[in-house]
């Protein structure tokens, strides 16, 4: 048996696997219609695997860099929406670009995004087609992000990601029924040795498909539609119709649209 904290042979000898995969696969928007199809189940292995990594570290003290919670979470909020409307899917933000947070802090930027992503997932995956409301606001102390859908989807894997996430960011978290709301600390000043954080842009997240937008967000997403109904048909008629919603400037989201 395996440490907790150290990756088992099959998920190292998929990560091999998947990297050679993605090295050589064309991009998305070279991809046949069932290569595209192919490329969305590995991203999706691979949003799994993200996810596997971190419950499996939780806990555990992780290096953090000093940044701006705010920029980073409504560039994740910007891209998956635009994702999402290629699927038809409606996600509602508020407000979308006037909230900042009055100061920088302490992050984990990679657990954030996976945290978010996976969350917006659920909460699409639970009642698709159907709207998702995600409210940033600054509070007292740090920033709170307030997710709410038609449905509950909250289950056991997402509340231990959240809650992880919440435990290093020193935020707090309430979920009930439909709505899941957790919330970032802020800090004073970083500590020394802290490196700065350049958050990416919407476009550079929509431009690199194996971010968590993509992996954790969209292909999860899209894996939960193909499951549900016999036919993607009318997914990728939605998909096609969005097109020009998702990026006329990142090459990647243009293929996917195309599914």
């Amino acid at each position: 048996m395996c440490p907790n904290n150290t990756p088992s042979p099959t998920e190292g000898t998929q990560r091999e696997r998947l990297a050679a995969y993605f090295l050589s696969a064309p991009p998305l928007s070279e991809q046949s219609p069932s290569q595209r199809r192919e490329y969305l189940k590995k991203l999706h292995t691979l949003g799994q695997l993200e996810r596997q990594e971190i419950l499996r570290f939780a806990g555990g003290s992780r290096p953090l860099v000093w940044g701006n919670p705010a920029s980073l979470l409504q560039a994740l909020l910007s891209a998956t929406q635009r994702l999402a409307a290629g699927l038809g899917q409606p996600i509602l933000i508020f407000p979308a670009r006037e909230t900042a947070i009055g100061a920088d802090t302490l992050l984990h930027p990679r657990l954030l995004s996976i945290a978010l992503c996976d969350l917006l997932c659920r909460a699409c995956a639970a009642a698709p087609r159907q709207s998702v409301w995600v409210r940033l606001q600054e509070q007292k102390g740090g920033l709170a992000v307030a997710i709410t859908a038609t449905e509950p989807f909250m289950n056991g894997d997402s509340l231990a990601l959240i809650k992880e996430c919440t435990k290093l960011h020193g935020g707090s978290l309430v979920h009930c029924d439909e709505t899941v709301v957790f919330s970032c600390g802020q800090a004073a000043e970083p500590p020394a040795g802290v490196r700065l954080y350049g958050c990416p842009t919407e476009e550079d997240l929509l431009a690199d498909t194996l971010s968590p937008v993509w992996s954790l967000f969209y292909a999860g997403f899209y894996s939960s539609l193909e499951s549900s109904k016999p036919s993607m048909s009318s997914a990728s008629d939605s998909s096609a119709t969005g097109a020009s919603s998702v990026s006329s400037s990142a090459t990647s989201a243009e293929g996917a649209d195309k599914l």
